[in-house]
């Protein structure tokens, strides 16, 4: 569990007031000026001298530095999403207010069934430590595979209002951009904002992991006809403006063709004489077919065409070769310790939506969070009234926070339950823009397992609000995956056949599947191996077959790693790669994965690595632009790129 730094403590409490009392401005008209904000905020004393909050100034100091301070929460703010309103008053007075509706949704109501399954879905998902988990779930969120953003909240409110987006976006450049933005597309674990340019007029995608800075909603309102709105629904991520269709032919053997022919509709197969098999497939462009072929590795001879040929030879004579720094002279930005702001509002809505309060212990647990910062924190909530003699109604903000103790003498150890009393009939909505995407994903994933009528009305509730312009693609190539999903709830042991995802050979495996869950647009199960006599992960679209199936008979004790899913970025050896911008979406989802840029425009990663074989792979999937910077790998790839070589 963790607790707040002591440093954080006087900036969590006036980030947060600063943000209610921003929202209050915009909801009684009345922006408040910087100079107002600065003289008359106050805040709790910390460290408190006494047992009853004492009030002090929230911005001391000259006034160069106040200024400065103030321009940093005003930041931090927009950097969670909230779009901070810069008004000019009647007076001629520049003042400042928050829109809430252009961070949060309209409050959803789902019943207690719709809760149940998003619940469920979540879990799925793996979605929680930052976004909409912590509303459904009384445990800790564990590891997951959405790409999380803040950007999505602007982005998604631009869309709703039909209004133009400005941000920074990384390609092959970092340059700004203005866009009509139209739609969001969530793709092989992957998502997307699909917008119009502003004067060029066509449609692209740009992943949200590629976008540098908040993302900012403008107030130049657009247009949209219906044949603008069906090529944004028909766009797709490829790399090239016309995708032209090209027919590929490669030599594997029997298992690991019948693995191609299940994953690729339409795939055809054919016995040689020397017992390999020759596989057809067809793909929509030369890049697709590309990276078919180095996915594949060592496991498959490309044969035709030979235009993809020549191009493959080309390819792989430069993996992992270029110039590249020490990876002692790249400076990593330090890792931030958690969003103050954010972690303090997660706990608020936690408390709004739970009907009967929620204790400190439960809210511990949910957050993994020591009591103490539960207190903190939600003590702080309890007393805060920023500027209360600013507005007429000292009761304007939407809820307040209610503390009840079971033992008042000792409430610096009670386990005492916060809950929320509502100025109005509704209550304020729980979910923040990028909190109904979650959970409109969620449940799209979930539907892949089983029917229930709660998943699709949930979404039919979530969709009403989003305006149906959240699209999620699923992927085809996971056909066994009801199968493994009701082997996890029927308790079943499972006779699979399985190619491992660097070896030719698919091996029979007895598992007994746990946990099932999504990571970057692959599905994994988590299961006891009988072969290994030890838990591993399987990729669902890498089973081949089901042979058998029985039911478990033996307890086999609790999963020693928590956060199975990501467990490639918490141990083994810290590499660094130096790539250029086309690059970087393999090396994006990378769990832990540290960015920073380099003088020349190239971007340095740094991850970890537990198995050499992982980052040969992925090196020759990152071809001409990625090199190693760190010594121990500076041939990473090579061998593996001189044996595919010997084959052509």
């Amino acid at each position: 569990m963790s607790s707040p730094r002591v440093g954080a403590e006087p900036s969590r409490e006036r980030i947060v007031a600063l943000v209610l009392l921003l929202q209050r401005a915009y909801a009684d008209a009345r922006p408040l000026t910087q100079d107002e904000i600065v003289r008359d905020l106050r805040i709790d004393e910390f460290p408190a001298t006494s047992k009853f909050p004492k009030k002090v100034a929230a911005y001391v100091g000259n006034d160069t530095a106040v200024r400065q301070k103030f321009e940093r929460d005003k930041a931090r703010i927009r950097d969670l999403g909230f779009q901070i309103e810069t008004v000019t008053r009647p007076d001629e007075l520049v003042g400042y207010q928050i829109d809430p509706s252009s961070g949060y949704s309209p409050p959803i109501h789902f019943t207690p069934e719709e809760r149940r399954v998003v619940a469920t879905a979540l879990g799925f998902c793996g979605f929680g430590k930052s976004g909409a988990f912590s509303v459904f779930n009384d445990g800790p969120a564990g590891d997951g595979g959405l790409e999380y953003s803040a950007f999505l909240t602007p982005a998604i409110r631009a869309i709703k209002v039909r209004r133009q987006l400005r941000f920074e976006y990384q390609s092959s450049v970092r340059k700004e951009r203005l866009v009509e933005p139209l739609e969001i597309l969530h793709e092989a674990g992957r998502s997307y904002l699909v917008a119009r340019e502003v004067g060029g007029g066509m449609i692209k995608g740009y992943r949200f992991s590629r976008i540098t800075s908040m993302p900012v909603v403008t107030s130049q309102d657009f247009d949209v006809d219906e044949v603008t709105t069906e090529l944004a629904s028909s766009w797709r991520p490829q790399y090239q403006k016309r995708p032209t269709p090209i027919d590929v032919v490669v030599l594997t053997n029997q298992d690991y063709a019948e693995l191609l022919v299940r994953q690729f509709p339409g795939a055809t197969a054919a016995k040689k004489k020397d017992g390999r098999v020759e596989v057809g497939i067809t793909f929509d462009g030369p890049h697709a077919a590309l990276r078919f072929v180095l996915e594949g590795a060592e496991r498959v001879r490309l044969v035709s065409p030979k235009t993809l040929v020549k191009d493959l030879k080309d390819w792989l004579g430069h993996v992992n070769e270029g110039k590249a720094p020490s990876a002692s002279t790249i400076k990593f930005p330090t890792l931030a310790s958690g969003d103050v702001l954010g972690q303090t509002l997660q706990l608020l809505h936690a408390v709004y939506n739970a009907e009967d309060g929620l204790r400190v212990s439960e809210l511990a647990k949910r957050f993994s969070l020591e009591p103490d910062a539960v207190r903190s924190i939600m003590g702080r909530l309890v007393t805060m009234e920023p500027m209360v003699d600013a507005f007429d109604d000292v009761m304007s903000f939407p809820a307040r926070v209610i503390k009840e103790c079971d033992d008042w003498d000792h409430e610096d150890t009670d386990d005492s339950t916060y809950r929320a009393e509502f100025v109005d009939d509704d209550e304020p909505s729980a979910f923040m823009w990028r909190d109904l995407f979650e959970l409109n994903v969620a449940l799209h994933e979930a539907s892949r397992l089983f029917e229930d009528p709660a998943i699709f009305s949930a979404i039919e509730k979530i969709e009403e609000e989003t305006s149906h312009f959240i699209r999620v693609e699923h992927p085809t190539n996971e056909q066994l995956l009801s199968a493994v999903y009701e082997a996890v709830t029927q308790r079943e042991q499972l006779k699979i056949t399985y190619a491992a995802g660097t070896s030719e050979a698919v091996e029979e495996r007895w598992i007994e599947p746990s946990q099932v869950k999504v990571l970057n647009g692959h599905t994994y199960v988590r299961a006891y191996c009988l072969n290994r006599q030890d838990w591993r992960t399987f990729r669902v679209d890498r089973i081949a077959t089901i042979l058998a199936k029985s039911h478990i008979s033996e307890e086999r004790g609790s999963d020693p790693v928590t956060n199975w899913l990501t467990a490639v970025g918490e141990g083994g050896d810290e590499v660094v790669v130096i790539v250029e911008g086309s690059a970087r979406y393999l090396f994006e989802p990378l769990p832990g994965a540290q960015w920073v840029p380099l003088a020349d425009g190239r971007h340095a990663v740094r991850f970890h690595v537990t198995d050499s074989n992982f980052l040969d792979h992925l090196m020759l999937l990152a071809g001409p632009g990625a090199v190693v910077a760190s010594d121990h790998y500076v041939r990473a790839g090579h061998d593996l790129a001189n044996r595919i070589l010997s084959q052509l």
